[in-house]
């Protein structure tokens, strides 16, 4: 059943985009949020992760801080029954809806989960009124025993703002690009609220 989640959700963002709706600014994807790109705004979120590879489930707590107009720092922790993931990663927005078509935006970061690993990402969005889709490219070498693994994923997602709410719904797929990304390759979905 949760082989064929990354299909639907494809299937559901592609109808989205069918729809005419004014667009605004979007948010940036990668279970992330362009409203941590103003100075000084904040959040916090939750996001249950489901790794369909191996059937195994984190909980994963997030947390951005926008030090600019177009810079956010992300920081991360999630548990894995005995495992630990940890990481951070600056967010440069390069371009913004609605002065520009799409909102993109790079990413770069680090991460320990069991061992080192970088984040290196693009992602762009599109925003109809409270909706935004997003996808992009997100390569995650791993470093071990003197051997590099190289995950290359294409996340999918969805977010939705909450009406008279300063919270976001986030549904998202990572789909391996490659044999590598294999065991990242996840559902996943949660909640960030914004101080």
């Amino acid at each position: 059943m949760f082989k064929k989640l990354p299909v639907l959700l494809i299937a559901i963002i592609a109808l989205l985009t069918t729809v005419n709706i004014n667009s605004t600014a979007a948010q940036d994807g990668f279970f992330g949020d362009a409203q941590t790109l103003r100075s000084g705004t904040a959040s916090l979120g939750i996001q249950p992760v489901y790794f369909t590879e191996s059937e195994e489930g984190m909980l994963m707590f997030r947390g951005a801080y926008g030090l600019s107009g177009n810079m956010a720092l992300h920081g991360k922790l999630g548990v894995l029954e005995d495992d630990t993931y940890a990481g951070g990663h600056l967010e440069i927005g390069v371009a913004s809806e609605p002065s520009s078509e799409i909102s993109l935006a790079l990413l770069g970061g680090v991460h320990v989960w069991n061992e080192p690993g970088l984040k290196i990402s693009a992602v762009f969005s599109k925003r109809w009124d409270q909706v935004s889709i997003f996808s992009g490219l997100s390569y995650e070498p791993i470093f071990y025993d003197g051997n590099t693994l190289d995950p290359l994923l294409i996340p999918v997602g969805i977010d939705v703002h909450l009406p008279n709410s300063s919270a976001n719904l986030i549904l998202e797929t990572d789909i391996a690009a490659n044999d590598d990304g294999e065991f990242l390759q996840a559902i996943t979905g949660g909640i960030y609220f914004y101080l």
